[in-house]
């Protein structure tokens, strides 16, 4: 028996790992780089994905200040439409023509 076929034979009584398409003696240097390798590309994906989802966080925040800020708004200007209208009504005047047409526009005369 020559020294191929002993390690073939060696090779074939070993547990073998797989790594995509290669396969690879159990706890030989070569296992040992390659789950190396494995765990740093885990590592990495895994950080990624946590950075991800801190800007996805970040940017949902931003974005519901960012609503709250125009709601309050809306609500202002909507405090400010109805003083203007009841000054009008105190009055006895009408709304002028164009401010009916917008308001009609917007659903709230």
């Amino acid at each position: 028996m020559n020294s191929t076929e002993a390690k073939k034979d060696d090779i074939s009584k070993c547990k073998l790992a797989r790594f995509g398409n290669k396969k690879v003696v159990k706890y030989s240097d070569e296992y040992h780089h390659q789950r190396i390798k494995n765990n740093e590309s885990v590592k990495n994906s895994r950080l990624k994905a946590k950075q991800k989802q801190k800007q996805t966080e970040i940017r949902m925040n931003k974005l519901a200040e960012e609503n709250r800020t125009l709601n309050e708004r809306v609500d202002s200007l909507m405090k400010e439409l109805q003083v203007l209208q009841s000054l009008y009504k105190e009055l006895g005047q009408d709304l002028p023509v164009e401010a009916v047409k917008a308001l009609e526009q917007i659903n709230i005369y």
